[in-house]
């Protein structure tokens, strides 16, 4: 899979000259690693310590569709006033980059379930009328009653919509996210 990075950035995207597919979620949810089992390279920097994404990452998958890390909210070690700088640049990039937004991915810990900023960031999208899917990230270290009891917690935010069941040690809902970006979005 041809996968190549393009640029970090706070406000100087690329171009709108192709679909954009975003992952986000709380802080050490990981955005970074999905990405990384995604295209099958080490391309997104992945760290243990939560915040480490400060910026907004771009990757040109295929030369047909920017996949997008951005900051993670939440428990980043970093001070408030750090933090409302982040929360700016998500409004500005969500602001000027919504028509070209194909696809958000929300990213939700299979063992926290769903916490009040992610409650926040799915009224949020809703609001501003982007689609999303949720993926449920480290699904290898739950058991089975507690990944049933975060999908009944998901489904009571999102009805009916498709819940993907992911684990990026393992590679579990590689294909299926694929499928959804490539078939879905272009």
């Amino acid at each position: 899979m041809k996968v190549e990075f393009v640029k970090s950035t706070v406000k100087d995207f690329p171009p709108c000259d192709r679909p954009e597919v975003v992952f986000v979620g709380r802080s050490n949810v990981g955005k970074s690693s999905l990405i990384n089992m995604i295209v099958g390279k080490n391309i997104a920097r992945v760290s243990k310590e939560p915040g480490r994404t400060r910026m907004i990452n771009y990757f040109l998958l295929e030369d047909k569709i920017y996949l997008v890390d951005v900051p993670g909210y939440g428990f980043a070690k970093v001070p408030l006033k750090e933090q409302n700088k982040w929360k700016k640049m998500m409004e500005n990039y969500f602001f000027h980059r919504k028509e070209n937004i194909k696809m958000v991915f929300l990213l939700i810990d299979s063992l926290a379930g769903v916490q009040p900023l992610d409650e926040k960031m799915i009224s949020w999208l809703r609001f501003i009328g982007v689609p999303f899917t949720v993926i449920l990230t480290k699904t290898d270290k739950a058991t089975q009653k507690e990944l049933s009891g975060t999908l009944k917690q998901i489904k009571d935010y999102v009805g009916k919509e498709a819940v993907i069941l992911s684990s990026a040690k393992e590679g579990k809902g590689k294909r299926e996210i694929l499928r959804r970006i490539l078939s879905e979005i272009l």
